[in-house]
């Protein structure tokens, strides 16, 4: 089973939750598991005035997903802040 953790953060605490998702859903036998990010809405210059910038380098490794990988998967867990 294929299952993609997609999640979408600006200070890395949806980072941290897909990060425990992708643990838990791992422990699965015979789960293959994937974290991408959402695409950042917010350009450079907000985020640099809201103070995310170095926030967002904890996971700016991570691949951000385009909608044609969605149909890759089995699953799909969501991470979204509130707003």
């Amino acid at each position: 089973m294929k299952v993609l953790i997609l999640f979408y953060s600006t200070w890395g605490h949806m980072h941290k939750m897909a990060q425990a998702a992708a643990e838990g859903a791992s422990r699965v036998e015979g789960a293959q598991v994937d974290i991408k990010r959402i695409p950042e809405t917010l350009s450079e210059e907000v985020l640099a005035k809201m103070g995310a910038t170095e926030a967002q380098k904890a996971f700016s490794h991570i691949p951000v997903a385009e909608v044609k990988d969605l149909k890759e998967y089995d699953a799909i867990l969501f991470g979204v802040p509130t707003r």
